[in-house]
């Protein structure tokens, strides 16, 4: 419906345009067929009058027996039809050097013979002959023949000259219709997309006149239209990234809540059961002492967990509010060795460290800190005896690399990627006593990711390896100590 339309356009200011054309050409050739013969006859006219003057003259000067050779010299280099009338209106022969009697006799208006067959309008001149106080009047009709001819040549023409303006006119109409309605098509080729919101054309008008101010108006609008629409998409698009991470945090805490419901609820299950039975004194519980110090034990545990928790919210609270500053990563890991030795040698372990001096790093000390030290004791608790721990901590391109493998066991490949969720522990039997809170690197996770670090943790050769890479070092976050 839409082509349609257009070719209906197109198809109409043809019609009109060459219609308008045809009738403008017929009118024209009308005027001028009815003007030349006109124009024409009025020259021949104003020609034969002059010369019929100038004959006259000469007839004044001529006595009326010799103006015969005038006569006949004048008929002669004149094709009109000459009649010459008495003072009584009578007509009578014209002198003639064949005719010496003059005046002569009077004539019944009979036309000489070989005369034009055609004659124009009739003019009347009063004269007299020198020799003679007569005055006679001389009846002039000129030739109508060229005038008759002329007409007849201009409607010869006319069938050709049809078909030559009915050609011109439909090639001048379809040449105007195409430039009048290109603008218009274009125009509303862009419109059609428009109303899909389809903002990707460009309306190529460059004419300078209305159609051309309103295609670049199109195009300027156009121009506006899309970034608006681009700027909402943007928007949109945005808030549908924070509903969904609000969705996503939402359903974290809840899953995060429930885990803490279920991790706890075991401990108090047990401290419950072991009161009890030692408040009633039955059974194994009548040895108070030694129930009571393993009802101290799941407390402290419990207590390491909840202190795990509050740590956990102390980051999540304060995801905008990092106290950063500027330290020397690698003395922090050097440092880890002096806390951790006493194990270390209590296990046998062999501590290899290759740690680049001057580390600088902007962060949050005291939570990086916390990284160190649970990577470091997660080596040393899961490595068996004898097993070595290799450090490394490196600047390359601009960027502080750490990692830090135990070597002697591995993890199930299933496994990894559950590593930093909450509450998780590789041991199926999810024991606390040989798999800690499992909240250690979960916390771990949660302070790397708030300082745009990236890491990971995978199965080697010798063990497991847990590599982290902090984009930035102090130079490209804030300069300079």
């Amino acid at each position: 419906m839409k082509k349609r339309g257009k070719k209906s356009l197109f198809i109409k200011i043809f019609a009109v345009t060459c219609l308008l054309m045809v009738i403008s050409c017929l009118a024209t050739y009308c005027f001028i067929a009815w003007l030349v013969p006109e124009s024409y006859s009025t020259d021949l006219d104003a020609a034969l009058d002059k010369e019929v003057n100038a004959f006259i003259s000469e007839l004044e000067f001529t006595a009326g027996e010799e103006s015969g050779i005038l006569f006949d010299e004048f008929l002669l280099n004149n094709d009109v039809l000459l009649q010459l009338y008495d003072e009584d209106g009578r007509e009578i022969a014209l002198p003639s050097q064949h005719n010496t009697d003059f005046p002569g006799a009077v004539r019944d208006g009979i036309v000489f013979e070989g005369a034009p067959s055609a004659y124009g309008v009739t003019h009347s001149y009063l004269f007299r002959f020198s020799d003679s106080g007569m005055v006679y009047t001389l009846s002039v009709a000129g030739d109508a023949e060229p005038v008759n001819r002329l007409m007849d040549t201009i409607g010869n023409i006319v069938p050709p000259l049809l078909v030559m303006v009915i050609f011109i006119s439909a090639i001048g109409a379809a040449l105007y219709s195409r430039y009048v309605t290109k603008p218009v098509i274009e125009i509303s080729r862009v419109s059609e997309k428009m109303s899909d919101l389809d903002f990707s054309w460009d309306c190529t008008e460059s004419r300078s006149d209305e159609l051309g101010i309103l295609a670049h108006s199109l195009n300027e609008m156009a121009r506006k239209l899309s970034s608006a629409l681009s700027e909402l998409q943007a928007a949109n698009s945005r808030l549908e990234a924070d509903i969904e991470r609000e969705r996503m945090l939402e359903q974290a805490q809840l899953d995060f809540f429930s885990a803490v419901s279920h991790e706890l609820k075991t401990p108090i299950t047990v401290i419950k059961g072991q009161l009890e039975g030692m408040l009633l004194n039955v059974g194994k519980y009548k040895e108070r002492d030694k129930y009571l110090a393993r009802s101290l034990e799941v407390v402290k545990a419990m207590g390491g967990m909840v202190q795990e928790i509050l740590t956990v919210s102390r980051i999540k609270s304060s995801e905008t509010a990092l106290q950063e500053e500027i330290f020397d990563f690698s003395d922090m890991i050097k440092s880890e060795y002096g806390l951790f030795e006493d194990m270390i040698v209590g296990k046998g372990q062999e501590w290899h460290e290759d740690i680049q001096n001057g580390l600088m790093l902007r962060g949050d000390k005291a939570l990086l800190g916390k990284v160190v030290n649970n990577l470091v004791s997660n080596a040393i608790h899961y490595s068996p005896e004898g097993s070595d721990i290799f450090v490394t901590a490196h600047s390359r391109s601009g960027r502080i690399q750490f990692s830090i493998e135990n070597t002697g066991v591995h993890l199930p490949e299933d496994d990894i990627p559950k590593l930093f969720d909450a509450f998780y522990r590789v041991e199926r039997s999810r024991s606390r006593q040989t798999g800690g809170s499992g909240l250690g690197l979960y916390i771990v996770k949660m302070i790397l990711e708030q300082h745009g670090a990236d890491y990971q943790i995978r199965n080697t050769q010798q063990g497991v390896c847990f590599n982290i890479e902090f984009l930035y070092n102090h130079q490209k976050l804030g300069g300079g100590i």
